[in-house]
């Protein structure tokens, strides 16, 4: 594992995409602050500088890159186990890419790449911020700092903490792409929710009734039960 860290970049994604080709498996790329940090559908990503937990990594393994469709899930969960280890509760997971908190969004996950070639993962966990302009916000945001008042720790600090969890995980997997079923199973924040997913073609709305072995989210609408990878999700 190998890391750099910058105290402030345009976005460690970019980053990474640009320099994959020069860059090993596992390569960690850090960052104080984000100016064009970005989540999924190139929405904006603000964080204040230095009080947040800012950073991306490079998979380079054709085995993990074979299977993307569980990479996101996977890193969410870690996220998940490194925040009740903090002492946090109510944690879970709104498929397919964040991590909420009693609610409100603490962590957004991005995956961006080009396959078979590489998979960038960027994660960005709102760690000491304690002011967010929700009025401009899409879902309610928090951070540890809000949900935890006794929390005194340092972004650098617990930066290497994720990035070891992550980093180990991901040198010990030896392909068992079952770990995680029953955790993600229950800390599913969608369970039971009704939902639309804005597709290419077709709107669908249903209650969200399980996520599946390959991280799909199933979907039960009037007619039948159907299985997301990919889409929109707006909760009804």
């Amino acid at each position: 594992m190998k890391r750099l860290h910058f105290d402030e970049i345009n976005s460690t994604n970019t980053y990474i995409k640009k320099e994959y080709s020069n860059l090993d498996n596992l390569t960690f790329v850090s960052t104080n602050f984000q100016s064009q940090g970005r989540g999924r559908l190139s929405r904006q990503w603000h964080g204040n500088k230095g009080e947040n937990i800012m950073f991306s990594y490079l998979i380079k393994d054709n085995s993990l890159i074979s299977n993307y469709s569980y990479i996101s899930m996977f890193n969410a969960a870690l996220v998940v186990k490194y925040l009740e280890s903090l002492g946090l509760n109510n944690v879970s997971i709104k498929w397919p890419n964040d991590v909420y908190v009693n609610d409100k969004k603490v962590v957004g996950i991005l995956l961006e790449g080009k396959i078979p070639s590489y998979i960038v993962v960027g994660i960005g966990l709102n760690l000491n911020q304690t002011n967010f302009d929700n009025s401009v916000l899409r879902h309610p945001a928090s951070s540890v700092k809000l949900e935890k008042p006794d929390f005194n720790s340092t972004s650098e600090v617990e930066t290497k903490s994720l990035i070891n969890l992550i980093c180990s995980f991901w040198i010990a997997f030896r392909g068992e792409w079952n770990v995680f079923d029953d955790f993600i199973k229950k800390h599913n924040y969608l369970l039971n929710k009704r939902v639309k997913v804005d597709l290419i073609n077709e709107n669908i709305e249903g209650t969200v009734v399980d996520i599946d072995v390959e991280c799909n989210l199933l979907i039960k609408t009037d007619k039948e039960i159907v299985k997301i990878n990919s889409g929109e999700i707006q909760i009804l």
